[in-house]
């Protein structure tokens, strides 16, 4: 038998890709899941071209990353970027680098332009309060309505009959043993003992 070779570009293995998906029975072809993550790690390699990288020194104690949007008075930071994709490398209390979350920018800057003008999440840092900022929470970055643009159809666990407003939520301190009850199941609050005491320590779920 005659081979014949097939140039195809990456749009078309991918549409080519997607329609065996779509067709159904993708995860248990191999050589479609490799011919998949092929693309993927190409498509990364040239996105590392057009990738801005931002670190956030405190989103471990409030929950937040500060985006810069505006200095001087003048467009800065997200709002003259040309990057297509922003990361954000998240670091522990001991600076640990333990986590990059990477997303499309203009999708990054919709979940900032929620926040113009509120009271308590468009502020002013930086050098002299020079900057202005959008202190952008984590929970944003993986909310499924802003990544996806539709609601997650069935929360994630369920727990008993219980509705989900009237669950709470309990949270110990690490360091001296204080506890706090609430609603948010994903709070970033810091122990208001130790804080009194000059130590900044962010209590978690017990």
């Amino acid at each position: 038998m005659k081979h014949i070779k097939v140039t195809l570009n990456q749009g078309q293995l991918k549409d080519i890709t997607k329609q065996v998906r779509d067709e159904g029975g993708a995860d248990k072809r191999f050589d479609v899941n490799l011919l998949e993550g092929k693309l993927s790690e190409n498509k990364w390699a040239q996105m590392l071209e057009t990738i801005e990288f931002k670190k956030d020194y405190r989103a471990w104690d409030t929950g937040n990353i500060a985006v810069e949007y505006k200095n001087n008075g003048k467009p800065s930071g997200i709002s003259v970027t040309e990057a297509k994709y922003i990361s954000y490398i998240l670091v522990d209390e001991k600076q640990n680098e333990n986590v990059a979350i990477f997303i499309k920018t203009d999708i990054f800057k919709e979940m900032c332009r929620k926040y113009l003008g509120h009271d308590k999440r468009d502020v002013k840092g930086g050098d002299n309060n020079n900057s202005s900022l959008i202190l952008l929470p984590i929970d944003e970055l993986l909310n499924p309505e802003n990544i996806f643009n539709r609601k997650r159809k069935e929360p994630d666990v369920e727990y008993g009959d219980v509705p989900e407003s009237e669950m709470m939520w309990s949270y110990i301190c690490p360091d001296c043993g204080i506890e706090y009850q609430s609603q948010n199941k994903n709070l970033f609050k810091t122990c208001p003992e130790c804080y009194n005491k000059g130590k900044t320590i962010t209590m978690e779920i017990n």
